[in-house]
């Protein structure tokens, strides 16, 4: 879903708010549209929010591959976006995206930046020929950015365009990668994140700062972001640069996207570890 607003953000002329929790916000009423989205269709907190939605007669879309979710659609003829089974949620992100993104269409709330679509989609393969799995390390940048991440704590920030991404791949790196990670975006690390560069600890070279770069931003973000990395270059581990490719705003979102995912899963192998493996939820869904 952020992806989509972060996408979307210049655009659409109506309010997109995203919500993560078990509620839905109280502005919620029948005049509001609601997208239901849990891959699964067991999400504890989504369908504590579908409940919510029926009850204020909240015009309401689901998309999922089936579960508890796609049973409520179904008895309470909702209309529903069925995915494909088989996935982790996570592998799933082009199927909940372009899903989101196609309702919407159709829904004339994208605009102009639907024509952005082809553009993203060239850039992907691109991007999957250049970083598959059969590409040789010295020839596969996301290999080697998974190796200097090796032994590191990874924090990733991204301006605003890329502030969705940011998250996405700190998640991929905690859950594909089994590692401790954190995200943030820019303007916003300007005023609070900076001040981590003034930490009197050794800990800081346990740290690699991952700068999700953006040809559009703003040029006053651009020289900020320059001083950002240099307060923090002597000090942590190591600064990563990441640069979004293409034109339009989808093709930036969705080109780190794809590469962080390449990256998370890379560093998950070099820790030993299945990248799709789900131990600690598995466990946390047990309560």
């Amino acid at each position: 879903g952020k992806l989509v607003i972060d996408w979307l953000w210049r655009e659409c002329t109506v309010p997109l708010v995203l919500s993560r929790g078990y509620h839905l916000p109280a502005f919620v009423d029948d005049e509001t549209l609601v997208f239901t989205v849990s891959y699964s269709g067991n999400t504890e907190e989504t369908l504590n929010m579908l409940a919510e939605a029926l009850r204020v007669g909240a015009p309401t879309i689901t998309v999922t591959s089936g579960g508890a979710m796609g049973n409520m659609a179904m008895d309470n003829g909702l209309p529903l976006i069925s995915l494909p089974g088989g996935y982790r949620p996570r592998a799933a992100i082009s199927h909940q995206f372009f899903s989101l993104a196609t309702a919407m269409h159709e829904l004339d709330l994208v605009g102009t930046s639907w024509g952005e679509v082809p553009e993203a989609l060239s850039i992907l393969e691109a991007i999957r020929d250049e970083v598959s799995m059969d590409v040789p390390t010295d020839e596969n940048l996301a290999k080697k950015v998974a190796l200097r991440l090796l032994g590191k704590i990874p924090l990733v920030y991204g301006s605003s365009l890329l502030e969705g991404v940011a998250y996405r791949l700190g998640s991929q790196l905690n859950e594909n990668s089994k590692v401790p990670s954190g995200s943030g975006s820019f303007p916003e690390a300007f005023h609070n994140a900076v001040l981590g560069s003034e930490w009197h600890s050794e800990a800081l070279g346990t740290l690699a700062l991952l700068l999700l770069r953006d040809s559009g931003d703003d040029e006053g973000v651009k020289r900020k972001i320059e001083r950002f990395k240099g307060l923090f270059t002597p000090r942590v581990g190591d600064i990563i640069e990441l640069e979004a490719r293409g034109s339009g705003r989808l093709a930036r979102i969705l080109s780190l996207v794809y590469f962080g995912d390449y990256v998370s899963t890379y560093l998950g192998l070099l820790y030993g570890h299945d990248p799709s493996s789900n131990l600690s939820i598995d466990k946390l869904k047990q309560i």
